[in-house]
């Protein structure tokens, strides 16, 4: 409508009726529920305004007719301000927000309590179950309690039985009676306090001497083993006749010096083998010679088997242990003896003259001589420390004994007092051959070597086999340590110091020799092992290899840690000379004649 029409408009405020709402909501272009809080209620419109405004006739006919200056092309709202419109959907948004904040926040509360009620089923869950656990543990602690009470009441009442009956079988001296009664006990498992009761231990005792006794007058070296089983079976180890029984195996057996077959017996391991592994390593002048051999025999030569690993500046000993296998030293004596015999006849021999000889010579100097060296002033007792031997000038890798004392002025001691003269045992035998070469292997392979025996099945599985399937050795130990691999639980390598009895050698310095042929001289000719010069022909170390696990005592199994070469300091960039003064001609670089030029190339 226009300006002039709405004075014929009285509005007045009453209740919105049906007819009178659809004709102010369709003339000004407002919906009911988009009007500003001023136009919500419906305006009445006095006359008739209806039929007026549409041209509507009594009869309810169209007459054709508009309003006065009804223009339907420019209608317009007038009755609210756009500025309302946005006013008001403002706040219905913030009212909306609002609205979703406290929905969410009534969702996040009801989610904690949900998760509370959770965690606490959860605890009271655990709590059930843990009570549930201690019913139960004190339910199997009082069960077992009354099966330990009920079998001590057993046990006893057996004891007072076999013992009455092995007083009256000692009394008659019925030794068949009192075997029967000293079975009987201890497949019972008779023992009072944790040994046996005194009757049937004074049995027992007099059983067990009887059995060494008898062991030792036969010399038999598996009666003397069974007879070491009774006895320490029957807790009867501190018998004058056990030691007398020791004594004798170890004679038979021809043990080397040192071999504690007691705890070789403590140690006894499956099958009925009889081995120890004792540490040796706080025994610093075994130790110390022990570094003398590794010192000794480093080369710092590279090859291929290395892998790309870094060349260690030396190698420091750790530990060293002994290896104390009955079988392993006996198989390896009766070998031994067999090429001793073989080259009886032999004139012209070629021994090894391993590098492994000298070390064990200038010791044995050492100890000769009174010779003293003087130990650095703030060395520790254990500590690896190094000083010059005064009879050839070659430094020396010692560890400090305890005796020393930290704060100690007069630190110059014998020489013979740090360093021992010789590896424990017999002697090398040179009609054999025999000499001390190293192997390098795996941490767990020479476990197993030491527990069971070298395998040539499995020779060259890992590092090939340049002169055929056999057991490799060298007389480096930087050779021997291209196969040592880092044990991850202690980071130290692993290397053993075999006895070695070589015999007649099949000399090979080929580049590339022929491992069928290298086999075929020692399996079905006359010689006993092949010598590998890799030193004169490549410059590199010499192996010696041979085809019988019993040709090989691994006496010593030795720990280790490899000592690099400190970093090399980075290289100044060359700098160019400086250039000649200005109008000089610089000089040329001098030129050599043609021979010196071809003998340079080649």
């Amino acid at each position: 409508l226009k300006r002039t029409d709405r004075a014929r408009l009285a509005v007045v405020p009453s209740r919105p009726g049906p007819p009178f709402a659809n004709v102010h909501a369709h003339t000004f272009g407002l919906a009911m529920g988009n009007r500003p809080p001023s136009c919500h209620r419906p305006p009445v419109l006095l006359g008739n305004l209806e039929e007026h405004a549409f041209g509507m006739g009594a009869d309810g006919e169209h007459s054709g007719q508009q309003l006065p200056g009804h223009d339907r092309r420019r209608r317009k709202s007038t009755c609210c301000d756009p500025t309302q419109h946005k006013s008001r959907g403002r706040e219905l948004h913030q009212l909306h927000q609002q609205h979703v904040a406290e929905a969410r926040a009534q969702c996040e509360l009801i989610r904690a309590r949900h998760h509370e009620h959770i965690e606490e089923k959860k605890a009271e869950a655990k709590r059930m179950r843990a009570l549930h656990r201690e019913h139960l543990q004190q339910q199997m602690e009082q069960q077992v309690a009354y099966a330990k009470s009920r079998k001590q009441r057993h046990e006893d009442r057996l004891s007072q039985h076999l013992e009455q009956q092995m007083t009256d079988a000692l009394s008659r001296s019925d030794e068949r009676q009192t075997e029967m009664l000293l079975d009987a006990a201890l497949g019972a498992g008779v023992r009072g306090g944790g040994r046996l009761p005194p009757k049937i231990a004074t049995a027992a005792r007099r059983a067990a001497g009887r059995v060494l006794h008898d062991a030792t007058l036969a010399e038999d070296p598996k009666r003397l083993k069974g007879a070491f089983v009774v006895a320490s079976r029957l807790e009867a180890t501190d018998l004058p006749e056990y030691a007398a029984a020791l004594a004798k195996y170890k004679e038979i057996r021809r043990f080397p010096e040192g071999w504690d077959v007691g705890q070789m017996l403590a140690e006894r391991r499956a099958r009925g083998r009889l081995l120890a592994r004792p540490d040796l390593s706080e025994d610093h002048r075994l130790r110390a010679l022990v570094q003398l051999l590794f010192d000794r025999t480093t080369r710092r030569v590279h090859t291929r088997d290395r892998n790309g690993a870094p060349m260690p500046a030396h190698l420091e000993v750790v530990y060293v242990r002994e290896v104390q296998h009955d079988d392993q030293w006996v198989n390896y004596l009766v070998r031994r003896e067999a090429i001793k015999e073989e080259l009886r006849q032999q004139t012209a021999l070629l021994l090894a003259h391993a590098d492994t000889e000298h070390a064990l010579v200038e010791a044995r100097g050492a100890a000769a001589k009174d010779i003293k060296v003087q130990l650095p002033p703030h060395a520790l007792p254990g500590q690896l420390v190094e000083v010059v031997n005064p009879s050839t000038g070659l430094p020396l890798r010692l560890i400090v004994p305890t005796s020393v004392a930290a704060n100690a002025r007069d630190r110059e001691i014998a020489l013979k007092d740090l360093l021992a003269d010789a590896l424990p045992g017999p002697a090398l035998e040179t009609a054999a051959n025999e000499a001390w070469l190293f192997h390098g292997t795996r941490h767990a392979a020479a476990q197993s070597i030491t527990s069971d025996d070298f395998r040539v099945n499995l020779a060259g599985s890992s590092t090939g086999s340049m002169y055929g399937r056999g057991i490799y050795a060298a007389e480096n130990c930087t050779k021997a340590d291209e196969y040592s691999h880092e044990d991850p639980s202690t980071g130290l390598h692993s290397m053993l110091l075999c006895r070695v009895a070589l015999g007649r050698m099949a000399y090979n310095a080929e580049v590339t020799p022929d491992p069928r042929e290298c086999e075929d001289a020692c399996l079905r000719g006359d010689c006993h092992s092949v010598l590998g010069d890799r030193r004169a022909c490549r410059g590199t170390f010499r192996e010696f290899v041979v085809f019988d696990e019993d040709q090989v005592y691994p006496s010593y199994l030795v720990s280790y840690r490899r000592v690099l070469p400190p970093p090399e300091p980075p290289s100044a960039p060359p700098t160019a000379p400086p250039a000649p003064p200005a109008g000089t001609i610089a000089p040329s670089a001098p030129q050599l004649p043609t021979s010196m030029m071809s003998s340079y190339r080649r």
